[in-house]
């Protein structure tokens, strides 16, 4: 593996079993994390971005997921060792933060007991120095008198101090890769540019590389190095940012870069994707964007639509190549 790559994730593939029948949310993922790069999955909700980044952790319930492929972490396949062997990996190496961290956090202890627990179970340390670097970290993230908040609840915060909690305590095992899905869900504008900034300056400082996992291609262009879009369980286009924004390439990227509001676009002319997102129980052959593609040509009922591979680009589309006939 190339030294420069921390995570290669091969062929990734989850399904769920449920009374409805078996659901394929995630299908022949593929993709790799540089060390200190931050990495873009975007996508409308329900298209396997949150399944993929849980996958990595392996932290879906097991009694109703069959995964297979390969995520390896330098040279460690994470799916196919013990649960033993992922306890070191797990928090470890590989630290996540949660869509909503009001549910991540425990409301019955206080979030300093909360993050000494973090500490404790992966090193052996004192309480003391424990939470000494409870409140090293605490500052490092930008929490005012965090001598203070580490006696406090979950309740007695904002919403954006529990989010820089939550960084806090990804951060306090410093490990490689950080993924933070959906970090900004649910702040205002103003919060949401702070906690941003902070995952920036944590990748700049550490060299931590981040999976950043979004439906907004605002919170991209401010962040990520390169981007991932993810359509139906399947990565459609991988790109640099700049490359994204500037030469979007399949038909599904247009449409949610078109979809962005932006000053130029005048009243009444805000685009939207016709159609909705087929279900993932009956994922239809071929292209599974054809129905809501302007493009759409008879070949993309057929079955496995073709990767064209330029360089770091990639793009799961029929209209730049495949035999059509």
């Amino acid at each position: 593996m190339n030294t420069d790559v921390i995570l290669n994730v091969e062929h990734l593939t989850v399904s769920f079993t449920t009374r409805r029948g078996t659901a394929k949310a995630v299908n022949d993922v593929s993709f790799r994390l540089k060390r200190g790069e931050i990495l873009g999955l975007v996508g409308e909700s329900g298209c396997g971005k949150s399944v993929t980044s849980k996958s990595i952790l392996r932290i879906l319930p097991p009694e109703i997921t069959k995964t297979e492929g390969h995520i390896w972490y330098q040279d460690t396949d994470i799916l196919h060792i013990s649960e033993k062997e992922l306890e070191t990996y797990r928090g470890n190496r590989i630290s996540m933060i949660f869509q909503e961290p009001m549910v991540s956090l425990d409301p019955l202890f206080s979030i300093g007991e909360q993050m000494r627990e973090v500490l404790m179970t992966h090193q052996k340390i004192s309480k003391a120095e424990a939470n000494q670097k409870v409140l090293d970290m605490l500052n490092e993230v930008g929490i005012p008198s965090p001598e203070i908040r580490i006696k406090q609840y979950p309740f007695e915060l904002s919403g954006g101090m529990r989010q820089r909690v939550m960084i806090a305590m990804a951060l306090l095992l410093h490990p490689d890769i950080l993924i933070a899905d959906e970090p900004t869900t649910a702040l205002d504008v103003t919060i949401q540019a702070q906690i941003l900034r902070l995952l920036k300056e944590i990748n700049q400082k550490f060299g931590t590389a981040i999976i950043l996992i979004t439906h907004d291609l605002g919170v991209i262009a401010e962040c990520a190095d390169h981007v991932a879009v993810m359509y139906a369980g399947k990565i459609v286009e991988k790109a640099s940012v700049k490359e994204i924004f500037r030469q979007p390439k399949h038909p599904y990227t247009k449409g949610l870069l078109q979809s962005i509001p932006t000053l130029e676009k005048q009243e009444g002319e805000l685009h939207s994707i016709p159609g909705i997102v087929p279900s993932i129980y009956h994922l239809p052959a071929g292209c599974a964007f054809r129905e809501r593609c302007p493009y759409r040509m008879a070949c993309c009922q057929k079955g496995e639509v073709p990767e064209i591979i330029s360089g770091e680009t990639m793009v799961r589309c029929w209209k730049y190549g495949g035999n059509q006939s």
